[in-house]
């Protein structure tokens, strides 16, 4: 699994980790720059600037959000050691799969899954859960823990 960039967002006090690799292709996708597997660095190579990042903003952050691309498209012992690695926060995993879809060893490491594909015929303004804007009136924001 590759890491493509890492920011913080103040509007949702996030940390935010974008992953490659999409098999997904949702038409109006807001970044097909990620669907690429080869883009960004391995993981276990970035993991210690992602670390030092999640401690040197903990004051700042609320949550961790892991999003791409698509991280259930990835090899998926990574995603699990990456999520047992930062689990320092509440962790949001962003997903078009479905809640039935994410593997149970991927859902018991996170917080909150938001689930459902970019489907541009309904994108909206008002799904907003948990405080966060979601783009399509069939996504959903679970929370777990």
């Amino acid at each position: 699994m590759k890491i493509i960039s890492t920011q913080y967002t103040l509007k949702y006090k996030s940390f935010e980790i974008a992953v490659s690799g999409c098999h997904g292709y949702c038409k109006g996708c807001h970044s097909p720059e990620t669907w690429n597997f080869d883009l960004g660095e391995n993981y276990k190579e970035f993991l210690p600037k992602i670390k030092d990042k999640i401690k040197e903003a903990s004051d700042l952050i609320d949550w961790i959000w892991i999003y791409g691309g698509e991280p259930l498209d990835n090899n998926l012992d990574d995603l699990i050691d990456l999520l047992k690695q930062i689990h320092s926060k509440p962790i949001m995993l962003f997903t078009h799969y479905s809640l039935e879809e994410v593997p149970e060893e991927i859902v018991e490491l996170c917080d909150y899954i938001k689930c459902g594909a970019y489907i541009e015929e309904l994108k909206c303004e008002d799904n907003i859960q948990y405080g966060v804007k979601l783009a399509t009136s069939n996504q959903k924001i679970y929370k777990i823990k």
